[in-house]
């Protein structure tokens, strides 16, 4: 399935460390963890990247990105991504947001136009 997140191959390498190194940071947290250890062998075994990601024993948490994100109807936005966790907990929401002023930032205002048009329009009986 096509994906409409599109990354330069820096930010694809910045992303793929990141996300290996929380992996590791999970593995801390649930060391006795049968199945998470097993999805870490099976990743060794099938991608040579991940192996080598895995190989620089760094611990992170993966909290910061910027994803460009292809929208059928408002074209490319650029925007921050974060990632906030609850305390003592393995919950964490993803938080998109546009630099207030930015291209994005206008662009996603124009969704609550059409979201509220597409509302309109689908509210009409039949």
């Amino acid at each position: 399935m096509p994906s409409r997140v599109s990354r330069t191959s820096e930010q694809k390498a910045r992303f793929e460390a990141a996300v290996v190194a929380d992996l590791r940071a999970a593995t801390a947290r649930y060391p006795t963890d049968a199945g998470l250890r097993s999805l870490i062998k099976d990743l060794r075994g099938n991608s040579t990247d991940f192996a080598r990601l895995w190989d620089t024993g760094i611990v992170a948490v993966h909290e910061t990105d910027t994803k460009t994100i292809h929208h059928p109807d408002v074209g490319i936005l650029t925007l921050d991504c974060d990632v906030l966790m609850a305390p003592g907990s393995d919950l964490r929401i993803v938080a998109y947001t546009a630099a207030p002023g930015s291209d994005a930032c206008d662009r996603l205002g124009g969704l609550n136009v059409i979201g509220a048009q597409d509302m309109i329009e689908d509210s009409t009986p039949a």
